[in-house]
């Protein structure tokens, strides 16, 4: 069967380069039949371990019944089920077309049923690790979140926005579990601050990269192509036997202009660049209370500690707009984000000015002017950015030592000590 052939058949007007790769192989290696995620079995076991809605069940049992009467649809859906899942250095995912001309109202089930192909695999990676059902269950709950977004966008539809499609291999690797209200997998710190502990108060000091550029308010230089010319400054991070020299962080997310000095005798590096970190995922939905906070932080500690034992972590880490420190200013329905937030030691972090705002209202490129508003945080948000105020990304550590300190305000509680003298 030729590629280009089935295109034709399937009306999809697109490069036929998108699926060249590996294309051969599949169509060698198509199961006799129809692939495994399309028969009617299949899909009703995939439907119940992925927590869709019982309604959407008799939807995509038709969508599959029509796919597999036709073989061009069969043969896409099979090498696209391939090139997400068994080629992933394969990176045009989010090129793939809708098909509207083939399916109609049924097009977005085409790629919901392939993202559903993920459940046997997990069921399997997670078996051999020894992962429990629960949390096999919880971390298969990433699909009906992304089926949100797509009923989101769509005004009802039964989907899944192809730009989300590729953050599944992360399940299928094995890699990113759901525990409570977060996702989380073991990753190299990707920040450049340097975070010191004192050795007899606990205190935590986080440190400016050295060479980042930052502006008046101490945010990074730069961001969403804005310069601070007249009053931008640039931190420096030295060190030698005795001390380390830098400008601190706020745990508030912003880069203080003074100058600290650490004596290695009382300071000790507990988080740098490179460190093995527990990096946190936020997925869609509400319900970001502190108790549900703190119990993710818990579970997701002692499951990776016994889980990966020759992958020491000390740490709870992330980048997100979800740290952005304007949802301070903001006046939401919940105060979630905001309590959430005064948790975490916070950083400042290279912003595009558009950072997270797909996830907040689905749409790219974004307009304010035609923004659906009918979320509280929408409408937060669009009128904040539409008085002129420069959008955020923020990032976030969290120390696993301080967990019996989660709900104190641990960091901030801190703060007015780490403009002081810090030999002491």
């Amino acid at each position: 069967m030729q590629l280009e052939d089935v295109l034709t058949q399937l009306r999809v007007d697109v490069s036929p380069e998108i699926f060249r790769p590996h294309w051969e192989e599949s169509v060698a290696s198509l199961p006799e039949g129809v692939p495994p995620f399309l028969r009617p079995e299949e899909v009703r076991r995939n439907h119940s371990w992925s927590s869709l809605p019982p309604e959407t069940e008799p939807a995509l049992l038709a969508a599959a019944a029509r796919m597999r009467q036709e073989p061009a649809l069969v043969m896409l859906a099979w090498h696209c089920y391939r090139l997400l899942y068994e080629h992933v250095d394969y990176e045009q995912t989010r090129d793939w077309p809708e098909l509207k001309a083939a399916l109609g109202e049924q097009s977005g089930a085409f790629y919901l049923l392939i993202a559903l192909g993920l459940v046997p695999r997990v069921l399997e990676v997670h078996r051999k690790m020894g992962v429990s059902e629960e949390i096999t269950r919880e971390t298969l709950q990433q699909i009906v979140c992304y089926s949100r977004n797509y009923k989101r966008m769509t005004d009802g539809g039964l989907g899944i926005p192809v730009k989300q499609l590729y953050w599944l291999r992360h399940y299928d690797a094995g890699r990113l579990f759901r525990l409570g209200r977060f996702e989380y997998m073991l990753r190299p710190f990707r920040a450049a601050i340097r975070v010191y502990r004192h050795r007899h108060t606990g205190r935590v000091v986080a440190l400016a990269p050295d060479g980042v550029r930052y502006n008046k308010e101490g945010y990074v230089d730069g961001s969403a192509g804005i310069v601070d010319t007249e009053h931008g400054w640039t931190a420096v991070l030295t060190e030698d036997e005795e001390a380390v020299v830098g400008y601190p962080i706020s745990p508030k997310g912003y880069a203080v202009k003074r100058q600290v000095r650490l004596e290695k005798a009382l300071w000790d590096c507990v988080l740098q660049q490179g460190d093995t970190t527990l990096e946190m995922h936020i997925p869609e939905g509400g319900g970001m209370t502190l108790d549900r906070c703190a119990d993710s932080f818990r579970r997701a500690t002692a499951f990776f500690e016994e889980l990966f034992p020759d992958q020491p972590f000390n740490s709870i880490s992330s980048t997100s707009w979800i740290f952005n420190n304007q949802l301070q200013q903001i006046r939401l329905s919940s105060e979630n984000l905001a309590r959430f937030q005064r948790e975490l030691y916070l950083y400042p972090v290279r912003s595009s000015g558009q950072d997270g705002l797909w996830f907040i209202f689905l749409r790219e490129p974004l307009d304010l002017a035609t923004a659906p508003r009918q979320t509280s945080l929408q409408r937060a948000v669009a009128d904040f950015i539409s008085a002129g105020n420069v959008w955020r990304n923020g990032g976030m550590f969290f120390l696993t030592e301080h967990l019996p300190y989660f709900g104190t305000q641990y960091y901030r509680s801190q703060e007015p000590d780490i403009w002081r003298d810090q030999t002491k």
